[in-house]
């Protein structure tokens, strides 16, 4: 995502400007890479990039970015200021990305000043760069009742302050003594007392109707403001205090004198080490707003505008407390402004059934996302999924609401609120995306659209991450939607998402089940062309035979389109995608494999035709030795030997007769003798009764006094007749002349059993001793130690370099005589190297042959100690 290096680079600038000014020429370059990057990073055309805020982590574009500390302590400084998102158009001028800088680097470190400051350098909030701000409360209800004045060290303040405004007797009897001066004959002010009612547990102003009406909680306020003022005074008189009572409403004294009592008689674990006045003025504002909001008069929505008002009304009170609030600020310690403490202490002292029945309102959109997550958390730690569920719903229908505001709050709320719609389950997150997207769709505010897509990203990569599946199925179907009305701007979802990125890690999720989840296929199904991609690659790279099983299930559940991608891909797809489609080909749809392949095979070299082989051998299908043999006349020369294997390992009896021709002796003139061996080899394998006339000819006919055919094709005959029909073996043994020893050693037979996808056509057969092998290719000569060796190739330690995949011509000693042929050199461990023949003469093949039947008459144990786990 090209936009991350921007923020990264936002954040160095910050602290450029703060550590050297804006004028600095570390500063100025470090702008210009911010810029720079900046324009990089927006679209082109409509849209732009939103940069979120969630606790101490940057969202981009709704994608969590991975941070430091010093991006975690940016947006820990952006959050704690009010900011939620701030969003860059392509519009975005220098001048307007300067202001920004300058307002983010400004010195202040109280949030509410920063947030002020960066409200001035935008005031209308239009433009390029936009800000979005929220109201945030605390998710802890431990820390509900904290506020900025719980913060303040006391005792840095003057004694008279403590005097006056922290102890609350003192305050009381200040009062009394006040009133006294007002009313000459009372007791003095040491002797002072004042009619209040009683303080116990069942009653109190707490405990007591709310009888002050909306001017009358003002005035109250600004009573308890008056009493701050003259305390602050340190010239003025008792008797003041008595003025500002005796102007002040009955109803309006009575009840600030209940409330300053109660605070007085507190029990000592209840107080808070902060002024009794500015309790005092916040138990008010917050009981005034409770009754409001539980009475119905008081909407959701106007909480915080309310709270706002009485904030302001408090100013006064604050302005005592700035001060110690400065000396806070330099010492780097965040302020959280007097509003939003409000706004956390109302909602701690909701009830909670109030808090339910505002988060199922209408207007839930106006609650704070840290407080919805705070009640939802509590729910799910009850097990109340279905309470949960409902919220969230809730919450999330404000996306299509006609109110931009509303639409506004809550997409910046989803992206906040992301984890906990995938925890809650069933089906909310899907049908929250599908809102997102039918919303998305129908947006035409760029501004709006961004907030909107930024949400739809975030809860799509939490159903991708958590591998929900019927929500990605359900995110998908919103893509589609919106590609229907908006083609572009579902392909920049689509990218951001990466539903695609992670269909690998889907794909091997569905061949670890046993039975594959429906939504899951749905998943694939949605992404049909990218699925079979995805799946043909995992298939070429297989090397058991459950697993190969396992994906051409997994295609075949995905039905047509794969298999029209998979054919189109081995049409005109690059020869590695080609080539890496065959084996599924192969199983699903050999009638398009071979529309497509015998076309494409003459433009591909050895190497892919090696790979096409062993792929339609991984396929397994049961006809695949019919599907080799149409290809065959296309094939490489050097791969047709391996070909006629497979047909032999296949079963497939119906490819049996060109076989037999092939075996036959006129009809192999003119090819290499070794095709003619490994046609009579996949006949045995086949057990084909039809080749006994052919077999005997090669095996029994003489010339003269000699026998006609050479030794080897004699010794590959008899195998197979003794494998199609037992009752050979005995007059073999008796009038052929051939060894017991010769007839040994043959080709392996096929085992389906075998838990691999290609297993060994000859028993492999560890040497007594190394023998050397010199391999001469067109890049040079190489010499090779040979320890282990089968009719069909052979092992060997490389002492030099050698270019695997090649062919070559190799050439072992054995004594006096050479055993040579031309070869194909495969991958194999740790300097070593494999080779199987392609080539060879019949006497070459022969000494082979009595050198592996040394080995077995020296060394017993040379034989079955090599399994397909090959030990070191």
């Amino acid at each position: 995502m090209s936009a991350r290096p921007f923020i990264h680079s936002l954040n160095i600038l910050v602290k450029h400007v703060r550590l050297y000014g804006f004028d600095h020429k570390r500063t100025r370059a470090q702008f210009e890479v911010a810029w720079n990057e900046l324009q990089e990073a927006v679209p082109k055309g409509k849209g732009g990039v939103v940069l979120g805020i969630l606790n101490d982590r940057l969202l981009l574009d709704g994608v969590a970015l991975e941070t430091g500390h010093a991006e975690q302590g940016f947006a820990r400084l952006l959050s704690a200021s009010g900011l939620a998102s701030i969003q860059f158009f392509n519009e975005v001028s220098r001048e307007e990305f300067e202001k920004l800088v300058r307002a983010l680097a400004f010195n202040g470190s109280k949030a509410q000043d920063l947030a002020d400051h960066i409200k001035s350098a935008f005031p209308n909030n239009k433009g390029g760069i936009r800000l979005n701000q929220v109201k945030f409360v605390a998710s802890d209800p431990a820390t509900a009742n904290a506020t900025v004045a719980a913060q303040i060290a006391v005792q840095s303040l003057g004694p008279e302050f403590k005097d006056w405004l922290n102890d609350p007797s003192k305050l009381v009897q200040l009062i009394a003594a006040a009133e006294g001066a007002q009313h000459p004959g009372t007791n003095p002010a040491g002797d002072a007392q004042i009619s209040l009612p009683p303080s116990d547990g069942s009653s109190g102003w707490a405990n007591e109707p709310f009888l002050l009406n909306d001017q009358e909680t003002f005035q109250a306020l600004h009573l308890l403001t008056r009493f701050g003022e003259l305390g602050a005074d340190h010239s003025s008189k008792p008797e003041l205090v008595g003025v500002e009572l005796l102007h002040s409403d009955e109803k309006i004294k009575a009840s600030v004198l209940a409330l300053l009592d109660e605070l007085s008689n507190s029990r000592p674990e209840d107080k808070i080490d902060k002024p009794i006045l500015m309790r005092a003025a916040e138990q008010m504002a917050i009981r005034y707003a409770l009754e409001r909001f539980e009475t119905g008069d008081l909407k959701v929505n106007a909480v915080h505008d309310l709270l706002e008002q009485m904030s302001q009304q408090m100013g006064s009170l604050q302005k005592i407390l700035r001060l110690q609030e400065d000396k806070m600020s330099k010492a780097g310690i965040l302020v959280e402004s007097h509003a939003d403490m409000l706004d956390r202490m109302f909602w701690a002292k909701l009830p909670e059934s109030s808090k339910k029945k505002a988060l199922l309102s209408e207007d839930a959109a106006c609650v704070p996302a840290r407080n919805v997550r705070q009640y939802v958390e509590l729910l799910l730690q009850r097990s109340d999924r279905e309470t949960a569920s409902a919220i969230l719903t809730n919450y999330a229908k404000a996306v299509t609401a006609n109110d931009p505001e509303y639409r506004s709050k809550v997409a910046t709320g989803l992206t906040q609120l992301a984890d906990l719609f995938a925890v809650v389950g069933g089906t909310v997150l899907g049908e929250t995306t599908q809102k997102l997207g039918g919303a998305i769709a129908k947006e035409s505010d760029p501004e709006m659209e961004a907030l909107l897509s930024a949400a739809f990203v975030r809860l799509s990569s939490e159903a991708t991450q958590r591998k929900q599946y019927r929500a990605v199925v359900q995110t998908c179907e919103a893509m589609e939607y919106v590609a229907s009305r908006r083609p572009a701007l579902e392909k920049e979802l689509r990218s951001r998402i990466g539903v695609e990125g992670r269909l690998p890690e889907f794909i091997e999720d569905a061949l670890r089940q046993q039975r594959v989840q429906p939504d899951l296929i749905a998943v694939l199904r949605r992404n049909a062309q990218a699925s079979a991609e995805h799946l043909a690659e995992r298939f070429f790279r297989c090397m058991r035979r459950e697993e190969c099983d396992r994906i051409i299930e997994v295609v075949h559940e995905l039905g047509s389109a794969a298999n029209e991608h998979l054919c189109e891909m081995l049409r005109a797809g690059p020869q590695r995608q080609a080539v890496s489609s065959i084996g599924l080909l192969s199983r699903l749809d050999v009638p398009g494999l071979l529309e497509f392949l015998p076309l494409r095979l003459p433009q591909w070299n050895r190497f892919y035709h090696d790979v096409i082989v062993r792929q339609i051998a991984y396929g397994a299908a049961s006809d695949r030795g019919r599907t080799l043999l149409e290809i065959l006349e296309i094939l490489d020369p050097a791969v047709v030997p391996q070909a006629l294997d497979e047909i032999g390992m296949s079963g497939d009896r119906s490819a049996a007769p060109p076989l037999i021709v092939m075996a036959q002796v006129g009809e192999a003139q003119g090819r290499s003798p070794l095709l003619q061996l490994k046609a009579i080899e996949a006949l045995g394998r086949l057990r084909e009764p039809d080749a006994v006339p052919v077999l005997q000819n090669l095996f029994e006919a003489k010339k003269m006094f000699k026998w006609q055919h050479h030794r080897e094709l004699r010794i590959a005959a008899a195998q197979t007749l003794a494998k199609i029909d037992p009752r050979y073996a005995t007059k073999i043994m008796a009038e052929s002349g051939l060894e017991p020893g010769e007839l040994a050693i043959g080709p392996l037979e096929s085992a389906p059993a075998c838990p691999w996808v290609r297993q060994r056509r000859y028993e492999r057969i560890v040497l007594r001793k190394s023998v050397p092998a010199t391999i001469s290719s067109s890049w040079g000569r190489s010499t090779l130690a040979v320890r282990e060796l089968s009719l069909g190739g052979g092992m060997g330690t490389k002492e030099d370099t050698l270019r695997i995949g090649s062919d070559a011509e190799l050439d072992i000693q054995v004594g006096m005589r050479h055993v040579r042929g031309q070869v194909l050199l495969r991958r194999a461990r740790v300097n070593e190297v494999g080779f199987e023949f392609v080539n060879t003469d019949l006497e070459s093949r022969h000494r082979l042959r009595h050198l592996l039947m040394d080995s077995l008459e020296h060394t017993p144990g040379g034989r079955g100690k090599w399994n397909y786990d090959r030990r070191a």
